[in-house]
């Protein structure tokens, strides 16, 4: 392909003023971006982007935690290309060789005893396909999830979410029952760990037994919580909560949208590292590193009986998006990115640490691997959040050429979760960026 046959709109160099006034007359305003003077990306390379005007940035955010191979990956690029000039788009309707291929790679990464694959487009759907398949199998209504969760924006996927990010319409679907998630730092009831023998998992039962018909399709969580402001609970919550799942008859859905594919550390999924065999993973973000695509593993009896009717997907399973998954499964795998995640990301965390050590405004550092959250607080034995500061944030961390994400249930929470082609020197250049920030913001409280 030349350069001659690309939309000549496509190629023109606009301006970012122009590009903004075209997005304010023509996209909803659901559309909106961080900063108060929004960058434009042209090109990104590894863990960079670069904008309209030639400024380069270290990428700390991945998108929303989706480039797990960084920009413009040679493998990753060239197999788009060479899927694109073959066969974009035919349907599920017909075999195509990269869905055959893409579950037969999922089967072998997968926990023990989960093979079968469906694939659609995002997360939200993987999450509510996977709710749907649990309740089919069940023969059950109630699905148990976690305060301060976020599950996806489609209507069931956002009933599943919490305060904040819920907006659901009234006359919603019922069946949506919340327990409490393992969030040490802001104890639910007032507790400190280990002491709390893990009340916070305890209380799942008195869920189930006085909000549902004393048994439940399925529970579902976050390994570790990405919104939520990079929530990690203790191993032994989801050990807990998993064995009360099983006493009352449920599916144990880990939501992997986000802690998939390595990104929290020698791997491939988050649950792992608590020790807990799922009984579906849900997939998306770094499943494609920025080409949509999500979807569900679990076991062949689980999915017996999920029919066509129940589940079909126009664009799931597309020749391209499987194409692009199965490249990404391989560079995870020849560049080892398990291992670098778990490595890198623990340099990071004890950089990171040290800040906690030195300002009064970081109130806790936490997470894994590659997904890291520093919760910003204005007073660390209060721990109110530090709303503007967080904004304050953004915008200096912006000017310097950092890009990080902003989460919790109060948009306090520093969200670093990068493409695994990070290298130690942007740590390195990272970690310094934060550290004269939060100097600077400090001294203006």
């Amino acid at each position: 392909m030349t350069d001659e046959l690309v939309p000549k709109d496509l190629q023109k160099q606009y301006t970012k003023e122009e590009i903004l006034d075209i997005e304010k007359e023509h996209l909803a305003p659901a559309v909106a971006h961080y900063y108060q003077d929004p960058v434009l990306f042209v090109n990104g390379e590894g863990a960079t982007l670069e904008d309209s005007s030639g400024k380069r940035y270290i990428d700390l955010f991945a998108g929303i935690c989706t480039t797990i191979t960084g920009y413009n990956h040679p493998k990753y690029v060239a197999t788009i290309k060479w899927q694109a000039e073959r066969l974009v788009y035919t349907s599920s309707l017909y075999a195509t060789v990269p869905y055959a291929v893409l579950a037969k790679r999922l089967a072998r990464i997968a926990p023990s005893g989960l093979s079968q694959s469906f694939i659609v487009n995002s997360g939200s759907e993987a999450n509510e396909a996977a709710i749907f398949a649990a309740r089919k199998y069940t023969g059950n209504p109630y699905i148990v999830t976690c305060s301060r969760a976020y599950h996806g924006r489609t209507a069931l996927a956002r009933e599943l979410s919490s305060a904040g990010w819920r907006t659901v319409p009234e006359g919603h679907p019922p069946g949506v029952r919340f327990t409490s998630y393992g969030y040490c730092y802001r104890c639910h009831f007032g507790k400190e760990y280990p002491e709390c023998d893990f009340e916070c998992a305890r209380y799942l039962r008195e869920v189930i037994r006085t909000q549902t018909n004393n048994a439940i399709a399925a529970f579902i969580a976050e390994p570790i919580q990405g919104v939520g402001g990079i929530i990690q609970p203790p191993s032994d919550y989801f050990r807990i909560v998993h064995e009360i799942v099983k006493e009352y008859g449920g599916l144990y859905i880990s939501d992997e949208v986000q802690t998939g594919f390595g990104r929290t550390g020698s791997k491939w999924w988050g649950i792992q590292h608590a020790g807990v065999d799922p009984d579906f993973i849900t997939l998306a973000k770094g499943f494609g590193s920025g080409v949509p695509i999500g979807g569900f593993i679990t076991s062949p009896e689980i999915v017996r009986d999920y029919a066509m009717i129940d589940g079909f997907a126009t664009f799931g399973g597309n020749p391209l998006s499987c194409a692009a998954a199965v490249a990404v499964i391989e560079i995870i795998e020849e560049s080892n990115y398990l291992e670098k995640a778990a490595k890198l990301g623990n340099a990071f965390k004890q950089k990171l640490e040290a800040l906690e050590e030195d300002h009064k405004l970081v109130g806790e550092v936490r997470g894994q691997g590659m997904m890291i959250g520093i919760e910003l607080v204005r007073d660390k034995v209060t721990k109110e959040p530090a709303v503007q500061e967080m904004a304050q944030v953004m915008e200096l961390t912006r000017a310097r050429g950092l890009l990080v994400g902003k989460g919790g249930l109060d948009g306090n929470v520093v969200r670093l979760q990068p493409p695994l082609e990070l290298t130690s020197e942007q740590i390195d250049e990272s970690c310094a960026i934060l550290d004269d920030i939060i100097s600077e913001i400090e001294k203006k409280m």
